[in-house]
């Protein structure tokens, strides 16, 4: 038996691999929606003002709970509660030296991640308001 072979030229040019929908099991559904699930939880994380300047305030160097509420503005119950979200979150770390409470940086892909939305975002403001002017402040502090 002789196979017949498909001529017909597609007009839509094809798909590199990595963009083409693949069928999937249910399995693998399950697993992917978990996958988002997660994903959208840490840019979660980016969606609160306070949490963008507590990163900026520790983005250099550790700083005290003390040290963050100055910078931030923010009350101490407040930036307390937004470092214990980073904290589980895995995106800032906290040593204790007696009774005062350090935060680092621990996950420095999300500061790059919160950083290059900084610029993004500082690129379409107009360059002469103090807004731009702060947000490449950070990206350049960050870097």
């Amino acid at each position: 038996m002789r196979r017949i072979q498909n001529t017909r030229k597609s007009s839509a040019p094809r798909k590199p691999a990595a963009l083409r929908v693949v069928r999937s099991s249910p399995q693998s559904a399950d697993e992917l929606h978990a996958v988002f699930e997660a994903v959208a939880r840490y840019f979660g994380l980016l969606a609160e003002p306070t949490r963008l300047r507590i990163l900026h305030a520790i983005c250099q160097s550790e700083q005290s709970v003390s040290a963050i509420v100055a910078a931030t503005g923010a009350t101490q119950t407040n930036v307390s509660r937004h470092l214990a979200l980073l904290l589980r979150a895995g995106v800032v770390g906290r040593r204790r030296e007696g009774t005062t409470v350090y935060y680092s940086i621990a996950d420095p892909e999300f500061v790059t991640i919160c950083r290059s939305v900084c610029v993004r975002i500082a690129g379409r403001i107009d360059a002469a308001l103090p807004l731009r002017r702060d947000l490449l402040g950070f990206a350049a502090q960050v870097g």
